[in-house]
């Protein structure tokens, strides 16, 4: 038998429960010397060697998997037939979030990818749509600049209200402050379950990246790694997608000059590393939450290591590599980047998705331009492959996508989609091999003259309007004067 089907049948016949999931069937010799695992019924035979082991999953299970976090939104919203999400864990907890809500005639949408843990991402799902509807009616004129303003406005706010909450715990002086002084702090707050939630949301960390469409016009406001694009049809019929909003992350060339340009000269050696902040964040000088880039210098010692014991292990195996980095605060902000887009005739699609998705989508460079460009050829495909949920049919492609090479780093088409969404779908820690997912597709076009068909899409929901008077998290007249509010954090 030549060796390289002898080491396929190998790998092949390794796989957990391979028995039992659809007609691949194999014994063992007994010989010691050759170990050979022989076919009794033949199977498909990979061309790559892969030594991880899986579980084949059958048709009717990889369809189930995959469609399990689906479900639609029928929104009654100019210019939009309906709204798709869909979401595909991979921490356990998933640590992505997403909202749909409609404002005053319009929608707010977002997409949320927690890191650490999915408290603060849980946390701004709820918050963030109310405090863009507040921020939004405090506008007069409602110009797109003042819209832009708000929306910017809001993302500050929300995030100014998570740290405040955090230092309202603690002493305000700490140069006398000692572990046991910490521990008392937190242990007199009259209610300990929110206390706790307080001090886990303002830790964890979260990128965000919403959508404002409101005549005909889509706000995008973007502080992480998310993306959105636009994905449109031209008269001759061929596709385009089209980022709206850039994306912040040390990835980005224009925001690694910036990010570097806010702090001293000789700090660059360690600012950034592998993309970076410190060697260890990837999403590159925004995001939500994450107050271990924020705080005073003195806070690094006297405050994060004595905070409750489930809390700091969360971040404890890197917290010193922060501080002996740490010069000059803050190294993140949650102030977002944002755009503003007039729907064209060509525009079918507007597709939210967490880093997750575009890992997928992208072969050289997870920032560059080919995954925009592929989630647009990806949906144009839509209605010819059968999955009546958009948002599922771009994650199912997306898994597909050259997905040899994220297995074995060999770049070419799938051969067999059900070995290959079996390998995604199991492999174990499913981390290792693939993020959280979390896809959200707006639908363009208008409601009267197209009917709209909801089937199979999995629940279908009314979005919830936003209610704009609900009091903020902190109170703004008692914050204290935070040291990065003068921080310049300028539009590219």
């Amino acid at each position: 038998m030549p060796g390289s089907l002898r080491t396929t049948l190998i790998t092949v016949a390794g796989l957990s429960g391979i028995g039992s999931a659809g007609g691949y069937y194999y014994f063992k010799t007994t010989d010691k010397e050759s170990q050979l695992v022989v076919p009794v019924k033949e199977a498909y035979v990979p061309k790559h060697y892969d030594r991880r082991p899986f579980q084949l999953l059958s048709k009717e299970e990889i369809d189930k998997r995959l469609r399990s976090g689906q479900f639609a939104n029928q929104i009654q919203v100019n210019y939009v037939k309906a709204v798709y999400t869909n979401q595909l864990p991979s921490n356990n907890p998933v640590e992505d979030t997403f909202s749909i809500n409609t404002f005053q005639q319009g929608l707010i949408a977002g997409v949320y990818d927690g890191h650490i843990g999915p408290h603060c991402s849980k946390l701004i799902r709820q918050q963030l749509p109310i405090y863009m509807a507040r921020e939004l009616n405090k506008q007069q004129s409602r110009s797109e600049q003042d819209i832009e303003n708000a929306i910017s406005t809001a993302f500050v706010d929300l995030d100014q209200d998570i740290q405040q909450r955090f230092y309202d715990i603690f002493p305000k002086n700490l140069k006398r402050t000692t572990e046991k002084d910490i521990q008392a702090a937190v242990a007199r707050q009259p209610d300990q379950q929110a206390t706790q939630a307080i001090i886990d949301e303002a830790i964890n960390g979260s990128c965000a990246l919403t959508v404002y469409l409101k005549d005909g016009v889509v706000y995008s406001a973007n502080t992480g790694d998310s993306r959105v694009v636009v994905i449109s049809q031209d008269e001759d019929g061929n596709w385009k997608g089209r980022r709206l909003v850039e994306e912040e992350s040390p990835a980005n060339p224009d925001w690694r000059v910036h990010m570097m340009s806010q702090h001293p000269p000789e700090e660059s050696n360690a600012l950034i590393v592998r993309n970076r902040i410190f060697g260890l964040i990837a999403v590159g000088g925004s995001a939500f939450g994450d107050i271990m880039y924020k705080v005073p210098v003195e806070y690094q010692t006297k405050v994060l290591p004595f905070l409750p014991y489930d809390t700091y292990k969360t971040f404890s195996r890197y917290h010193h590599r922060i501080v002996a980095n740490y010069r000059t605060p803050p190294y993140l902000s949650s102030r977002p980047l944002v755009s503003r887009h007039k729907l064209e005739k060509g525009d079918k699609f507007i597709v939210l998705g967490t880093d997750g998705l575009w890992d997928e989508l992208s072969w050289y460079d997870v920032r560059s331009t080919d995954g925009d460009q592929v989630a647009a050829e990806i949906m144009s495909r839509w209605k010819t492959m059968g999955e009546m949920n958009p948002a599922t049919h771009l994650v199912r492609e997306a898994l597909l996508f050259d997905a040899v090479y994220k297995n074995v780093r060999v770049k070419e088409p799938v051969e067999n989609e059900e070995f290959e969404l079996s390998k995604r779908l199991t492999r174990q820690p499913s981390r290792y091999f693939r993020d959280d997912i979390t896809v959200t597709v707006i639908e363009l076009g208008d409601q009267s003259n197209t009917e709209l068909d909801l089937k199979n899409v999995g629940p279908v929901h009314q979005a919830k309007e936003v209610e704009a008077d609900v009091p903020r998290l902190a109170d703004p007249s008692k914050k204290r004067q935070s040291w990065f509010l003068g921080w310049a954090w300028s539009r590219l």
